[in-house]
């Protein structure tokens, strides 16, 4: 069964190996073509079945990664089991201990069933990276979707990353105190000082347009319907005056 199974495999990479070239994403024939190849491969470890050199795998992983390739590649080729969580299929490679996931290297390749978009999840350096296969020429991208696993894993990257650059930035700003304090404390007194004048600036223009404001006389209310009446008998004397 086995063996019959691998063998089935094999067939349809051939005949998807020529079709390569014409993937695109949305396209539904293809889409079918390697949900046929991946679905029966779920559970398998990549390595053994030969996932990353299929040619409808490589050549994509190829042409997405580029100079990344072989370094992604590195950490794929860890992966133990082809996964599957809804229409997305994925290979992750093994992830360290808890207590240092947020700067390890990973990477992850996820392949959408309903969309036939190939996206790879990389981590390095504790920077992390999303790259994706999109339409060329496309007005808005195509954002990928995530398993939960990978979704997580970067999630807590970026929060490592934020957290990481908000502290280099801040022993960036101590080290310029320590050397160069009197720029450091003139600087600061200088943005203290624009800001007070700012501030004094604003309530002086507040405090001239109320003054101006108060001492304007007000203007009287205009009483249109005395105003009709003054005009219509101002007519009729001008008419009245014409016939004499």
């Amino acid at each position: 069964m086995r063996t019959t199974k691998l063998l089935a495999i094999a067939f349809i990479c051939i005949f998807l190996s020529a079709c390569v070239s014409s993937l695109l994403i949305g396209n539904q024939l293809q889409s079918k073509l390697m949900w046929s190849f991946l679905k029966p491969l779920v559970g398998f470890d990549p390595n053994e079945v030969n996932l990353f050199e299929t040619p409808m795998v490589k050549d994509r992983m190829t042409a997405l990664l580029g100079d990344k390739y072989e370094p992604t590649m590195k950490l794929l080729r860890t992966a133990q089991t082809i996964q599957q969580e809804g229409a997305l299929f994925y290979v992750a490679s093994r992830y360290a201990p808890p207590q240092v996931q947020a700067i390890t290297d990973k990477a992850a390749m996820v392949w959408n069933a309903d969309t036939n978009q190939m996206a790879v999840m990389l981590i390095k350096d504790g920077t992390p990276e999303i790259i994706s296969e999109q339409i060329e020429g496309a007005k808005q991208a195509i954002i990928p979707a995530l398993p939960q696993e990978l979704q997580s894993a970067y999630d807590q990257a970026q929060t490592f990353k934020k957290s990481f650059d908000e502290k280099q930035e801040a022993l960036r700003n101590a080290q310029d105190i320590i050397e160069n304090p009197v720029d450091a404390v003139t600087d600061n007194i200088n943005k203290k000082i624009d800001a007070a004048a700012t501030d004094a600036t604003e309530k002086a223009k507040a405090n001239a347009t109320n003054m101006v404001e108060q001492a304007l006389p007000a203007m009287p209310e205009i009483d249109h319907e005395q105003l009709e009446l003054e005009q219509a008998l101002k007519k009729e004397a001008e008419e009245l005056k014409e016939k004499q």
